[in-house]
């Protein structure tokens, strides 16, 4: 738990400097093509986040954030501006939602899920709002499927930069709380409000998340695909290695 992050975790140049005019890729939700986070979600399930098909649009970059939770999958669609990053399920929250096996039918989602670098400090705020309709899995056997109409209102607030250790090692990485609210749309009825805090590191991503002192998410692995030339050098080593051993093996005339 303790031990430093490996080579292909840190934090690289390109995506370190907060202060950079390019607000994309996002330092704090990197759309990069490949990258795959595993994390333990709850005391021993496993959650495996990842993105892919990221193309440049005028605004910025396009790209699809899959997540896959005991055995269910679901997709959405994420897109990097100069604003942050937004995504058709409104954050984390809508495409956990979406891999839990219900119907999600998304009726607004109104902004970001993680602002822009220059609000990404100390102090920085900002707002979003997720409205979807919730229809439990259809059972073999039938039965009624009803509709559940939620609104989760969310104020995020960066705390401070803080070091947070977890399985795959130690990181520098913002701090964030966020207030998030649940309200049914029946009249009348009551939002129930809980608090949770986020670490984000940069060219990472989230690395923990805690609601009520527990840890929910906790990152396990970051894997990243090999640059090419990389991956072709790496192909050229073993393929010379392997032409040695079999040379070792040809009897001698």
């Amino acid at each position: 738990m303790g031990a430093s992050p490996t080579p292909d975790v840190a934090p690289r140049s390109d995506t370190q400097a907060v202060a950079s005019p390019a607000a994309c890729p996002n330092p704090y939700f990197p759309l990069e093509d490949g990258l795959k986070l595993t994390y333990r979600a709850g005391k021993s399930s496993e959650m495996v986040l990842s993105t892919k098909d990221v193309t440049p649009v005028p605004e910025g970059l396009k790209g699809t954030v899959a997540v896959k939770l005991k055995n269910r999958e679901g997709q959405t669609e994420a897109t990097c501006t100069s604003d942050g990053i937004r995504t058709g399920l409104g954050g984390l929250e809508g495409t956990l939602l979406s891999a839990s096996g219900m119907d999600v039918q998304v009726v607004s989602a109104e902004g970001v899920a993680v602002p822009a670098p220059a609000t990404m400090v100390p102090g920085g705020t900002w707002k979003n709002s997720l409205s979807v309709k919730l229809q439990p899995p259809a059972s073999k056997t039938g039965g009624l499927r009803p509709t559940i109409a939620t609104t989760f209102d969310k104020e995020a607030t960066v705390v401070g930069e803080e070091e947070v250790t977890v399985a795959a090692g130690t990181f520098k990485a913002l701090k964030v709380k966020n207030i998030t609210t649940a309200r049914s749309s029946r009249p009348g009825a009551q939002g129930r409000s809980m608090e949770s805090f986020i670490w984000f590191a940069p060219g990472v991503g989230i690395v923990k998340l805690e609601t009520a002192g527990s840890t929910d998410l906790e990152l396990l692995k970051v894997e990243r695909p090999e640059p090419p030339k990389a991956a072709a050098s790496k192909a050229k080593v073993m393929k010379k290695a392997v032409a040695e051993k079999a040379a070792k093996k040809e009897p001698k005339q």
